[in-house]
C-alpha cells in the first residue's frame, strides 16, 4: 500500500509534463502550407537566346530589352529594371501542354521537351511580371514582355538588394511602364445590309484609363509598321476589293501591290471581314450565292485561292480538318444535298470566338433544291501561333461572368492588370486584380448591335505610347 501511494505523485507528473506538449495523434489530418524558404528562381540568370515570340509586342524590329535577370525574396531584376518585395506563384504543369495554350511555335528545341515542369509567376506591386517554366535547376525559359527567351543560370544567389537598388535607382520609375497595356480593337459593324469597320485605342496606366481613341478601317500593327485594311463593298458595284497598305507610305500607287497595296477578289459580290492578325486576313467571300471562308495572307490579298489547311496547319492540323468535316458530312441529309464545293482547294476555313478564345472552324457549302446553303463546323486543333499571335485569357470564363453576367466575349492584357468585355451593346474595361475583374469597370463605350470583334492586338510598357502617338498621327480621335 505504502508503495502504490509513493508512485502516485510521479503519475501526476508525468500527466502534468505530458500535458506541455502536443501528442503526435492531434497533428494528423492537418495539412500545412508549405513555406518557400528560397525563392523558386533564386539567382541571377542570363538570357542564352531569343526562341520566339508571343506577338507582335512593339515597334518594328524593336530588340528585347531584358539581358540579365536576377530574383530574390526581397527584389526582382529584368535588365536595367527594378521591383521590390517580388511575390511567386507555382504551378505544375506539362510542358507541351503549357507551350500550345500560349501559341508559340515549337522549334527543335522547344519540341524536345515533353515533360512535367514547374512554371513560376512573378508580380510585383500587384503587376504581372512574367511566367518562368523552369526546365531544370539551371535552364529556364521566360515568357516576358511577349518575348520568349532562353535563361541559364549564372549564379546561385542575386546581388544584394540595396546594391542593385542604388545601381538601377533612375530606371526604377521608368520599368513602372510595365504596368500600362494597350490593345487595338478591331469591330466590324452592320450597316444597310453591309458592314463598316473601325479600330478603337484602349490603354491605361496602373489601372488608370487613357482617353479611347477610334477611327474607320482597321488599323493594325505588323514588323514593318503600321497598316491599314480596308473593304469596298461590291452589292452596287463591279465587285468588292479588299486592300492593305502601310500608312507610312503615303501614296501607295506606285508601288508593287505585293508589298504595300493588294486588292483581293474583285469579281466577288461581297467580302466581310472576320479576323486579321499581323500576317493573316480571315474573309467570307459571296459569290453566285456561296459564302466562303478563307484565310489570305496580307502581301498577297489578290489571292483567288485562300491558304491551304495543310500549309498553315501542317500534317496533324490537316487530318484533325478531314476528320471533323467527315463527321459534319454525316449530318447533312445525303438524299436532299448535292455538294457545290467539294473543297479540293482545301481552303474553306476560318476562325470564330467563343468563350474568349479563337477557334478553327471549316465550311461545307452545298445545294438544297436550288438553294445555296452552308454548315460551319469545329475543327480540334489549336490554332498556330502564326496566325493567332496572343490569345490567352488569365481570368476564368466563370468568374468574368459573375461580374459581367452578360458578357460575350473578353480579353485579357499580357500584364495581367485590365480586360476588355463584350457585351451585345458595349465594350467593358476593367481592371484585375489577382484573378477577379474589379468590382467598378475603368470605362465603357456603347456598341451597335451585331457588332463583333475581328482583331485583338495588345502592347505593352513602353510601346503603348508608341502605338498610341502613331494612331493619332493616322486619323485617331476620341471617342
Amino acid at each position: 500500500m505504502l508503495y502504490k501511494c509513493k508512485m502516485l505523485p510521479a503519475l501526476l507528473l508525468l500527466l502534468l509534463v505530458g500535458g506541455c506538449a502536443n501528442p503526435s495523434w492531434t497533428t494528423a489530418g492537418k495539412i500545412v502550407p508549405p513555406v518557400y524558404n528560397v525563392c523558386p528562381l533564386e539567382g541571377k540568370w542570363s538570357v542564352i537566346e531569343e526562341l520566339g515570340s508571343e506577338g507582335y509586342s512593339g515597334a518594328a524590329n524593336r530588340e528585347a530589352e531584358t539581358d540579365s535577370l536576377q530574383f530574390s525574396r526581397e527584389i526582382a531584376v529584368l535588365g536595367n529594371n527594378v521591383w521590390s518585395q517580388p511575390t511567386y506563384k507555382i504551378k505544375k504543369v506539362n510542358s507541351t501542354d503549357y507551350l500550345m495554350t500560349r501559341y508559340i511555335v515549337l522549334d527543335s528545341y522547344l519540341a524536345s521537351i515533353n515533360q512535367e515542369v514547374d512554371v513560376v509567376t512573378v508580380f510585383a506591386d500587384s503587376n504581372y511580371l512574367g511566367e518562368f517554366m523552369k526546365i531544370d535547376d539551371a535552364t529556364v525559359i521566360s515568357f516576358v514582355q511577349n518575348k520568349v527567351l532562353l535563361l541559364h543560370k549564372v549564379a546561385d544567389h542575386a546581388d544584394d538588394p540595396l546594391s542593385v537598388a542604388n545601381l538601377h535607382a533612375a530606371d526604377v520609375h521608368q520599368y513602372k511602364n510595365t504596368g500600362t497595356s494597350g490593345i487595338f480593337v478591331g469591330l466590324k459593324i452592320p450597316s444597310n445590309n453591309d458592314y463598316i469597320y473601325k479600330t478603337v485605342w484602349i490603354a491605361a496606366d496602373d489601372k488608370k484609363l487613357r482617353p479611347v481613341l477610334s477611327r474607320n478601317d482597321i488599323y493594325f500593327p505588323r514588323r514593318s509598321g503600321f497598316w491599314e485594311l480596308r473593304v469596298k463593298s461590291g452589292l452596287n458595284q463591279a465587285g468588292a476589293e479588299l486592300s492593305a497598305h502601310n500608312v507610312a507610305i503615303k501614296d501607295a500607287a506606285g508601288i508593287d501591290d505585293d508589298v504595300s497595296a493588294t486588292t483581293a477578289s474583285p469579281g466577288a459580290q461581297s467580302i466581310v471581314v472576320d479576323y486579321i492578325s499581323n500576317d493573316y486576313v480571315i474573309v467570307e467571300s459571296t459569290d453566285g450565292g456561296t459564302d466562303k471562308l478563307q484565310v489570305l495572307p496580307v502581301d498577297k490579298l489578290s489571292s483567288p485561292i485562300g491558304i491551304k489547311v495543310s500549309d498553315l496547319l501542317g500534317d496533324a492540323g490537316l487530318a484533325a480538318y478531314h476528320s471533323a468535316r467527315e463527321q459534319a458530312l454525316q449530318i447533312l441529309p445525303s438524299q436532299e444535298i448535292i455538294l457545290i464545293d467539294g473543297d479540293v482547294n482545301q481552303d474553306n476555313f476560318g476562325l470564330t470566338r467563343k468563350n474568349g478564345h479563337w477557334h478553327l472552324q471549316g465550311r461545307i457549302n452545298y445545294q438544297r433544291d436550288g438553294t445555296p446553303g452552308s454548315m460551319d463546323f469545329n475543327i480540334n486543333f489549336v490554332p498556330p501561333a502564326n496566325l493567332v499571335f496572343y490569345d490567352t485569357l488569365y481570368l476564368s470564363w466563370q468568374s468574368i461572368k459573375d461580374r459581367v453576367p452578360n458578357a460575350l466575349d473578353a480579353f485579357t492584357s499580357p500584364n495581367r492588370d485590365i480586360a476588355v468585355i463584350k457585351t451585345t451593346s458595349k465594350l467593358y474595361f476593367f481592371g484585375i486584380s489577382g484573378e477577379q475583374l474589379d468590382s467598378v469597370p475603368l470605362g465603357e463605350i456603347e456598341l451597335k448591335a451585331g457588332a463583333s470583334i475581328i482583331m485583338a492586338e495588345w502592347a505593352t510598357g513602353l510601346y503603348v505610347d508608341d502605338w498610341e502617338k502613331t494612331f493619332l498621327a493616322h486619323g485617331a480621335g476620341k471617342v
